[in-house]
């Protein structure tokens, strides 16, 4: 009777240290999981800008997957004394165009020719995640901007 009870304890400690391990090794695999899935989930959402040049004025580009939200040029850049306007959003594969106004009463677009060379932005995500980005311009007079960095901010 004394053995069996010895390997019952045996057969019982045994069986909870295997439960045990692999408990551990699920949870480990479930966090990983859940890791990748949030990195998918934000880049679902994530927007990625360009500026360009297009036929009619200095364009914002949407490259990314998510909606860009209140695109801001830093307001020490203008453009005949006068600020740029903010782009409410811009879509997944959209672009816009970039607004100053003249005396105002109007808004007018412009070539990004005559951009300063460095512009720097903010926008948001529909996260509510703040980016900040900064554009040099890759010939010298001309409107051909490259992206210098691109980064979450918050």
């Amino acid at each position: 009777m004394e053995l069996i009870n010895v390997i019952t304890n045996i057969i019982t400690v045994f069986l909870t240290t295997i439960t045990v391990v692999l408990l551990f090794y699920y949870t480990k695999e479930t966090y990983f999981l859940r890791k990748e899935s949030q990195k998918q989930t934000q880049f679902q959402f994530t927007p990625y800008l360009s500026l360009r040049n297009l036929k009619n004025g200095a364009t914002f580009s949407n490259l990314g997957k998510g909606v860009a939200l209140n695109i801001k040029v830093d307001e020490s850049v203008q453009f005949n004394g006068q600020p740029f306007l903010i782009i409410p959003s811009i879509g997944s594969k959209e672009n816009r165009l970039l607004y100053y106004m003249l005396e105002d009463k109007y808004a007018l677009s412009l070539e990004s020719i005559y951009l300063p060379d460095k512009i720097n932005i903010t926008y948001s995500d529909i996260m509510g995640n703040k980016y900040e980005a900064s554009f040099l311009r890759e010939y010298e007079g001309m409107g051909v901007f490259k992206e210098v960095s691109q980064k979450l901010i918050t």
